[in-house]
């Protein structure tokens, strides 16, 4: 279970919203509703105890451990059908990548009287490339 949570792209779509919120809370509390004024505890809890459980569930399962590494978790490339699924997946969000940021500059630029909006930008940028990568392998899988 802790593992297939690790694996799965929800878990990171609520993790950069929720650093994405405790960022505006903090960092902009004037300008945003009080709503979004989290205490940064409220994510880190639940991230801490995520992560203490990891031990545990090493030493119950020592053939399928959780093993730290840069590469993202999700990326399931046990065979060719795999890598070829997180190839397309990984390719569609760079499209996105490439064409988001132009859109992403001058939308920055022209709504400059708005502090917090490239907070919202990149919190939003970062929730849809996994949303795209999930889309694309629940389409093939």
């Amino acid at each position: 279970m802790l593992k297939k949570i690790f694996h799965s792209p929800i878990f990171n779509v609520v993790l950069i919203l929720g650093l994405g919120v405790i960022m505006l809370g903090n960092y902009y509390s004037e300008d945003v509703p009080a709503w979004l004024n989290l205490d940064p505890l409220v994510l880190g809890i639940p991230i801490l105890a995520l992560l203490s459980a990891i031990p545990i569930y090493n030493l119950k399962n020592p053939k399928d451990k959780i093993k730290p590494t840069l590469m993202p978790m999700e990326f399931k490339e046990e065979d060719e059908g795999l890598q070829w699924i997180t190839y397309k997946a990984t390719r569609k969000v760079y499209i996105f990548f490439a064409s988001s940021f132009p859109l992403a500059i001058a939308l920055t630029a022209y709504l400059n009287h708005i502090p917090y909006f490239p907070v919202i930008l990149l919190t939003g940028m970062g929730a849809i490339q996994y949303i795209i990568f999930w889309y694309e392998h629940k389409k093939h899988a």
